[in-house]
């Protein structure tokens, strides 16, 4: 009953955040806008390195354990007015978290970006001066001290998250927001629940 209970609390999580991430510059990506995840690799569409993952697509446990109103039970590990930041560890589950990094290091060797290994993760919920109230988001950086630097110090000169947007009868689209600033990158894709994948755009726009 508690793993049930921990799973529609993810399924209620506030809409809200990679929303306004339109008003941000144009994504440079290359073709190919619509195609599932699973695409086989033929001679002529060699599949990318992150392809090879195979990450599974659900587990033992809820994607995500959080409390009542979206609080995980573990510590803050830093405080902002807007965001709450915690550690990933006993909150995403391990067969999800994953999947978010297989994901993430495909649409990362898409635009040219160096992998993540999943290691260094936080969740972030949104507080009540947020735009989102309880919003929840997961970002990988690529070691604790590029973490420290974007949260801490607010020095993000490439960032990579993934927010949970709630649909229709319950379904859980994953939003990704990739940055590059050195490179004025700025790339956004979308992932429904049965693995379709939609470039250039956030969950928002997907029915």
């Amino acid at each position: 009953m508690s793993r049930l209970i921990s799973l529609l609390i993810v399924l209620s999580l506030t809409l809200g955040g990679l929303a306004h991430a339109q008003d941000k510059p144009e994504p440079r990506l290359k073709a190919g806008a619509k195609k599932e995840l699973s695409e086989p690799a033929t001679s002529d569409n060699p599949a990318p390195r992150a392809t090879l993952a195979r990450p599974p697509t659900s587990g033992p446990e809820p994607m995500m354990k959080l409390g009542p109103k979206n609080k995980p039970y573990t510590d803050i590990l830093h405080h902002t007015l807007k965001l709450d930041y915690y550690d990933c560890e006993g909150i995403v589950a391990p067969w999800f978290r994953e999947l978010l990094v297989a994901e993430m290091n495909y649409f990362g060797e898409i635009n040219q970006m160096p992998f993540v290994n999943g290691q260094t993760c936080v969740v972030t919920i949104g507080t009540d001066k947020s735009l989102t109230p309880g919003r929840v988001s997961v970002q990988f950086y690529p070691n604790a001290q590029k973490l420290s630097d974007c949260v801490r110090n607010e020095i993000c000169l490439a960032f990579r998250s993934v927010n949970l947007i709630e649909k229709d009868n319950h379904r859980i689209y994953r939003s990704y927001f990739l940055s590059d600033m050195n490179r004025k990158l700025v790339a956004q894709y979308c992932v429904t629940d049965k693995g379709k994948l939609h470039a250039d755009t956030t969950c928002y726009a997907v029915p």
